[in-house]
């Protein structure tokens, strides 16, 4: 709570206020609607105008007794999600696309094609790069934390100069678990709005009693600058998706840590957003919505990059933040399912 507390000091600097006394006004009329202290109020820019509906959105104790649930997480199959090396080898034996596994490390003990090698220099840690990169042919490896989140930590080696790379990473490589994967390659279409990172959709799935899945939501997110990766923490933004219209709706949003940004064209590239036609929303809806059965803890959040040949994924959080859909889609309150959810819960 006392980060979202902290957050607070980009709202004083937001020009896109409500009055005081509205302000105040609806601190009363959610915190009294939500039967909780009103933290989210600010979190979500319910201060800003436009902003009407504000008990539509969900409250940190809804989110959390919705991630929390018994009735809604399932811990044996969360536990897959949350291991990145688990969930590739689930998702392979399973036929599900993801980015194909290279190689991985725990600690200083790296693993090639059922063979351990035991890194003690950085001499011998180019040694082993060397024979993945001979193995597989590949121009570049992307390496990420086994159990990380927010895209922290990952690392893009490329064959050209993995060499002088390791002189930075080696020291976090040995300290650390990693997966190393083959690098995706991007659709054209999406690299024209960025292509520095890999922009992944989050589509969030829901498995109803009767173990049909649903969609609650679909984002997509950008990254910015010359970040590999676009996860909002790292300076990325997200914007809510049209399934229907197969296209981007709205304006980009980034986090009130990130002082609220708003954009209606991407800050680098400069095309427009709000309409941008996305290929492959079929197909990545329906690889979810499989996917889904297949790991049945009943939420789900699934990062979707889209390829040339069509969707792949990247992994699936049992712990998805909520919040963007929330604030994308103006309030998830007032979705059918999400009102289900908090009801099948209470119940």
């Amino acid at each position: 709570m006392l980060t979202r507390v902290l957050l607070i000091k980009g709202f004083f600097k937001d020009p896109d206020k409500k009055s005081v006394f509205k302000i105040i006004y609806e601190l009363f009329v959610y915190g009294w609607a939500k039967k909780e202290f009103p933290t989210d109020y600010f979190r979500k820019f319910l201060y800003r105008k436009g902003v009407t509906n504000i008990t539509s959105y969900l409250s940190l104790k809804e989110f959390y007794s919705i991630i929390d649930s018994k009735k809604i997480l399932v811990p044996d199959i969360a536990s897959i999600l949350e291991s990145k090396l688990s969930f590739s080898m689930f998702a392979n034996k399973h036929n599900l696309p993801t980015p194909q596994i290279m190689s991985y490390n725990i600690g200083r003990n790296f693993y090639l094609n059922s063979k351990h090698y035991s890194i003690n220099s950085k001499n011998e840690l180019i040694d082993f790069f060397t024979k993945v990169f001979t193995c597989y042919k590949e121009p570049a490896l992307f390496l990420k934390p086994i159990n990380g989140i927010g895209g922290k930590g990952c690392i893009l080696l490329s064959k050209e100069q993995f060499k002088l790379q390791i002189e930075d990473c080696f020291d976090t490589l040995l300290k650390h678990n990693y997966l190393h994967q083959e690098k995706i390659v991007q659709h054209p279409i999406i690299n024209k709005i960025h292509p520095n990172a890999i922009n992944t959709l989050r589509i969030n799935t829901y498995l109803d009693t009767d173990g049909k899945s649903h969609i609650i939501s679909a984002l997509m997110r950008f990254g910015s600058g010359n970040l590999v990766t676009d996860n909002e923490s790292s300076g990325g933004f997200y914007i809510a998706l049209d399934i229907e219209n197969k296209a981007l709706k709205g304006i980009g949003r980034q986090s009130m840590s990130r002082n609220g940004n708003t954009f209606t064209h991407h800050p680098d590239s400069k095309v427009k957003l709000d309409g941008f036609k996305i290929p492959y929303i079929t197909e990545s809806i329906e690889l979810t919505l499989l996917a889904a059965k297949m790991l049945p803890t009943r939420i789900i959040g699934w990062d979707i990059a889209i390829t040339e040949k069509g969707p792949i994924i990247i992994e699936g959080n049992s712990n998805p933040s909520l919040n963007m859909a929330d604030i994308a889609y103006g309030g998830l309150c007032k979705q059918p399912l999400i009102k289900n959810i908090l009801d099948e819960i209470k119940n």
